[in-house]
C-alpha cells in the first residue's frame, strides 16, 4: 500500500503538518494505557528545524497531499539516530514506517554511517518488537555514546521513562 504515497525529504513548510501527524499518531497509545504519550507535548517547531538542518527528515505524503507519516534522523555519536517516527492511525500497517526507515538507512549509508540507533518502548508491539523485525537489537549504550545517553536522559525528563524503554542498534549494509 505504500505505493500510493510519495516519499520525499521534508522542508520547513511541512513542520505544521508533521506536528499534526505526531499528535494523531500518539493517540494510539491510549489503547494500551500509555495516555502520557498521547498527552505529551509535540516536538517544538524549532526541534524539527534543527533535525532538518542537522540530518534528514522524510515524509510520506498521501494522494491528497496530506502528511501521513514522517521519520527524523540525525548524526549522533558517529552513527545515525532515529529521532522520531510517526504514522497517522488510518495509514498504519501499510508499510509506511518500514519505507521511511529504509530511506533513513539509505541516507545514512550514503553519508558513510554504518549503524543506526533508536530508543523505544520495550513492550509495545509497534515499538521494540517491530524494530527487531527490521534487524535492530537491544543494547546498553556506554559512556562513548554521550549523545544517546543525553537523549535517554531527556526522554526521562519528558516522562517517557514511566514505562520500560530500551536503546536499540542496527548495523547497516
Amino acid at each position: 500500500m505504500s505505493g500510493a504515497f510519495i516519499f520525499r525529504t521534508a522542508t520547513a513548510a511541512d513542520i505544521d503538518a508533521m506536528r499534526a501527524a505526531e499528535q494523531k499518531a500518539g493517540e494510539i497509545f491510549r489503547a494500551i494505557g500509555y495516555d502520557f504519550c498521547a498527552d505529551a507535548q509535540n516536538r517544538a517547531p524549532e526541534e524539527h528545524f534543527r533535525v532538518i538542518a542537522a540530518g534528514v527528515t522524510y515524509v510520506a505524503e498521501g494522494p491528497a497531499g496530506e502528511i501521513a507519516g514522517f521519520a527524523m534522523f540525525e548524526p549522533m555519536d558517529s552513527e545515525v539516530h532515529l529521532v522520531e517516527i510517526d504514522v497517522i492511525p488510518k495509514c498504519q500497517k501499510n508499510g509506511l514506517a518500514r519505507r521511511l526507515i529504509a530511506l533513513g538507512e539509505a541516507w545514512a549509508l550514503a553519508k558513510g554511517f554504518d549503524a543506526m540507533t533508536l530508543t523505544t518502548y520495550r513492550d509495545v508491539s509497534w515499538n521494540a518488537p517491530f524494530y527487531r523485525r527490521l534487524g535492530f537489537v537491544d543494547f546498553e549504550p556506554g559512556p562513548e555514546r554521550e549523545g544517546l545517553l543525553e537523549t535517554i536522559a531527556k526522554e526521562a525528563d519528558w516522562g517517557f521513562a514511566f514505562r520500560p524503554r530500551i536503546a536499540m542498534r542496527k548495523l547497516l549494509e
